[in-house]
């Protein structure tokens, strides 16, 4: 598409009209706060930074306090950041400069600002346009991929595309039109699954209707029209994956169930790095190193180790983390198991990508002989998974799948609710099951629950088996199935 000014501004009112809320998305007092968190959004959330500053500005408010700070310390506040150590070199000379430089003040200077240690020019932009109003147009990841998206850029780095947007809208608006276009990266152009179908830009975006490569991808994006809207079909791909090189050879897993099952596949040398939950089998935790927590890894142990595939799963793992190592140009899968039909799919995608066919076609095989007599509907089955508060399974997860498939009827509120004393009791469920993780129910609780409800059947169950799903999922149908002596099969 050529843009001509009318063009121009109709894609500007389209986006005022679609973000009226844009604004900077990292919260900040002054300029000095506003620097500091700009470097520390670097391959990081915003989200992620405006839950760390607080403690971090509390502690060191101006530039006097923070360059007193011990490296340790430091590091601390921020590591949930990621490159906490280069980060915090990067605070560390920045508040020594801007009191050697500066008389401990953020100059409104591009050149001054850009010299300063962990600055460059697109931190310098964000602060000149968010702290002083001064017109700047900071180019993110957000902004490179839309603006290429939309054909108003075709350059290959974010100096060159910042020099274009520059070139193409007025100086008076590069400060709103940063954030429109960041918003709109957010909510709609996403990197993975773009949402063309609800784009407030579609009519001014050839990649979007389908008539141009997707220069993020690649690819091209095909559409389908509804009535006389066009709509975004879904990808070629499965939209749960990131593109992926051929038979990865350095595998993290950020699932423990997954972990568990490459070394049933015996692809347990190719795994350089685990959860500390992954705890299966024994010898993992000896022979594999430990990135962090399932929901807060350590982006940069990660990164240091060169994976070349991270696995993830949606319930287990937030997006944030598939955000960040797509920054980062880390390739990854993110799984998404809510029923028993999803490890079958699962399984053969990971032996796709990984060569082990055999291994996978084995694993549905044996499911599919197991699922061949269906039961017949059950009692009316509640699965807790946690107690202070109560929270269960709810009916469209996978323990409940497995339940169900052994022949219970679960039974509760979507997803993993957390259930009020009175909504536990307004269920009334005929069998309670009683998992042994994540929460560690012994036969104290199921006593308990015994004389609260005497006419349920209380069962405390093997919580691997029933949660851990691909590397138990056999394992736990079977037991499930022991354990419900009323299962009729057809």
């Amino acid at each position: 598409m050529r843009w001509t000014k009318a063009k121009l501004k109709d894609l500007q009112q389209r986006l005022t009209q679609a973000y009226p809320d844009a604004k900077c998305a990292l919260d900040h007092r002054d300029p000095f706060q506003l620097v500091v968190a700009t470097i520390l959004s670097a391959q990081c959330t915003d989200a992620r930074v405006n839950v760390t500053t607080p403690a971090l500005f509390e502690k060191y408010p101006d530039p006097a306090s923070l360059a007193k700070a011990k490296p340790v310390e430091l590091e601390a506040l921020i590591r949930s950041t990621g490159f906490y150590h280069n980060k915090a070199k990067n605070l560390l000379g920045l508040a020594n400069a801007l009191l050697a430089r500066h008389s401990g003040k953020v100059p409104n200077d591009a050149e001054q600002l850009a010299a300063l240690p962990g600055v460059g020019q697109k931190t310098a932009n964000v602060v000149l346009a968010n702290a002083f109003g001064i017109p700047a147009l900071a180019v993110d990841t957000h902004i490179f991929r839309v603006a290429r998206r939309l054909g108003l850029s075709e350059a290959k780095t974010p100096e060159k595309v910042e020099a274009d947007l520059c070139r193409l809208f007025p100086r008076e608006d590069w400060i709103e039109l940063h954030h429109q276009l960041i918003f709109h990266g957010r909510r709609c152009c996403d990197a993975r699954k773009p949402d063309c179908g609800h784009c407030p830009a579609l009519a001014l975006c050839d990649v979007g209707r389908g008539k141009a490569l997707d220069p993020h991808s690649g690819v091209r994006l095909e559409v389908r029209v509804v009535g006389d809207k066009e709509k975004k079909r879904a990808p070629t791909l499965d939209s749960r994956l990131s593109t992926l090189d051929s038979s990865p050879k350095r595998i993290i897993s950020l699932v423990p169930s997954v972990t568990e099952l490459l070394a049933q596949w015996e692809l347990a040398t190719r795994l350089v790095g685990r959860t500390r939950y992954c705890i299966a089998p024994k010898w993992i935790r000896a022979t594999v190193p430990s990135v962090g927590g399932t929901k807060d890894p350590d982006l940069q142990r990660i990164a240091d180790l060169r994976p070349d595939l991270v696995i993830l799963e949606k319930d287990e793992n937030p997006k944030s983390i598939a955000d960040d190592l797509t920054d980062l140009g880390i390739p990854w899968i993110a799984l998404e198991i809510r029923t028993l039909k999803d490890c079958m799919a699962a399984w053969l995608l990971l032996g796709k990508q990984l060569g082990a066919m055999d291994q996978a076609k084995a694993r549905v095989a044996e499911l599919k002989t197991m699922l061949k007599p269906k039961p017949k509907a059950g009692p009316r089955t509640l699965t807790l998974i946690w107690k202070d508060p109560w929270m269960s399974a709810g009916p469209d997860t996978y323990p409940s799948d497995l339940a169900r498939r052994a022949g219970f009827s679960p039974i509760g509120p979507a997803r993993w609710p957390r259930l009020s004393e009175e909504e536990l009791d307004a269920l009334d469920p005929d069998v309670i099951l009683l998992p042994t993780e994540p929460y560690r129910f012994n036969q104290r609780h199921a006593a308990e629950l015994r004389q609260r409800f005497p006419s349920a059947k209380i069962h405390l169950v093997d919580g691997q088996a029933m949660t851990w799903y691909l590397s138990r999922t056999s394992e736990g149908l079977a037991m499930l199935r022991e354990v419900n002596p009323d299962n009729k099969l057809t």
